[in-house]
């Protein structure tokens, strides 16, 4: 069977997501959860018509950890367009930061949602300056207990 780079990527972005989630705080204080990330240009603040059945349209995850406190620990990886910056956003609030990608496409962000920013369903997106089409990203919704 031969290995893709893309899948390479991924295989190193989810053992490091792995890792972050058992460290972030001791298992009795967290809710952890993940959603995939799709190419797909529009939809609305909790992304309600983001699907991907058959996978080919996933280009990243988002690892989510609810703290006791509220607070919100997310790690993302993705594998989309080389030596490329995305803005990564709290769908319909806030910038959250940037991921920069590397030679091979591959990119990770470490990001913190303060206490009482959201509910229990929210929502992301990612894209380049200037939100080129094609080139924008999505999560599933995000649903915490």
């Amino acid at each position: 069977m031969t290995t893709t780079p893309h899948l390479k990527g991924w295989a190193g972005a989810l053992l490091c997501a792995a890792a972050f989630v058992l460290a972030a705080v001791p298992a009795q204080a967290q809710t952890a959860t993940s959603v995939p990330l799709v190419l797909q240009d529009f939809s609305d603040c909790q992304n309600g018509n983001v699907t991907d059945p058959s996978g080919l349209n996933t280009v990243g995850t988002v690892f989510i950890v609810k703290n006791t406190d509220g607070s919100i620990n997310l790690k993302v990886g993705i594998t989309v367009k080389p030596n490329t910056t995305y803005h990564f956003y709290l769908k319909c609030v806030r910038q959250l930061g940037d991921i920069a990608t590397g030679d091979e496409g591959t990119g990770v962000g470490v990001f913190s949602i303060p206490p009482n920013t959201v509910g229990n369903v929210f929502a992301f997106d990612s894209y380049p300056e200037g939100a080129p089409a094609g080139n924008k990203m999505q999560s599933m919704t995000v649903r915490l207990q």
